[in-house]
């Protein structure tokens, strides 16, 4: 699995000036493939409310389990919908079971989805407040394994989550040139690098030398700045606005070696 900051930069790049939704179909299907993937699929889940607007969906799965999937309407009963709604993490698709209560029919869409040609996967959640939920996926044909490198696995979150919303705000409205540009200081850019790298607060507080109330303070001003709550929402924005690059997030201190 190629996930590296020479290799997936210029991706990153590209999705941040995209425009239309065939530009980002184009860059996140040349992306998925440099990474080992075959499939893709960015979508907001099925919302139950008066009035919805339809949902946006992005997909570049087999055609055989795409046609299925909709003739058979599983968008509300998708065990991997289901168990993204209640995650604020990532997690491979055959980690679904330990993760929500699971019925016969969900077992039937995985085995439906195996047999028409979509085997393992991983779901980042996108999560948009006063919205509804959503997801970005990327999958691997069935039989095919997903080979991944446990330090990878936070960028490979942040490129679902900046995926979602490149495309959610094109969607309804908005865009990347609309994302505000606030200027972090040198020592919240390092704090936020840090946590990217899979560091804790009390890690980050160690490497740097500081005290764990002033890395929290760091990171909660640096949240502020850029108008988010989260963590991963925050360390997308400082990519995409170029504040920091892969190459500042891709993990180089192990967090086992900060205690």
């Amino acid at each position: 699995m190629k996930i590296n900051n020479d290799s997936l930069q210029p991706y990153f790049d590209d999705l941040a000036k995209a425009r239309h939704f065939s530009e980002i179909y184009d860059n996140v299907l040349a992306m998925s493939e440099a990474m080992g993937f075959s499939y893709f699929a960015i979508t907001e889940h099925l919302n139950t409310r008066p009035n919805r607007p339809t949902p946006m969906s992005i997909i570049n799965y087999p055609k055989n389990w795409d046609g299925l999937f909709r003739k058979k309407r599983l968008f509300g009963v998708d065990p991997v919908h289901r168990a993204s709604d209640r995650r604020l993490r990532g997690f491979f698709w055959s980690e679904v079971p330990r993760l929500i209560p699971m019925t016969k029919q969900d077992y039937r869409v995985f085995e439906l989805a195996q047999n028409n040609g979509l085997g393992e996967g991983y779901t980042i959640p996108a999560h948009v407040p006063g919205q509804f939920n959503g997801s970005c996926s990327f999958g691997m044909r069935t039989g095919e394994e997903i080979r991944i490198k446990f330090d990878q696995i936070p960028i490979l979150n942040f490129l679902g989550t900046a995926i979602f919303e490149t495309a959610h705000s094109l969607y309804h409205g908005g865009g990347a040139d609309q994302l505000e540009r606030p200027r972090l200081t040198d020592r919240q850019l390092d704090c936020v690098a840090l946590f990217a790298q899979g560091l804790s607060t009390r890690q980050i507080s160690r490497a740097l030398n500081i005290t764990y109330e002033t890395a929290v303070q760091h990171i909660k001003d640096a949240a502020l700045r850029y108008g988010v709550s989260k963590r991963t929402p925050l360390a997308v924005r400082v990519l995409r606005d170029g504040s920091l690059s892969f190459q500042d997030v891709m993990p180089r201190i192990s967090p086992h070696s900060w205690g």
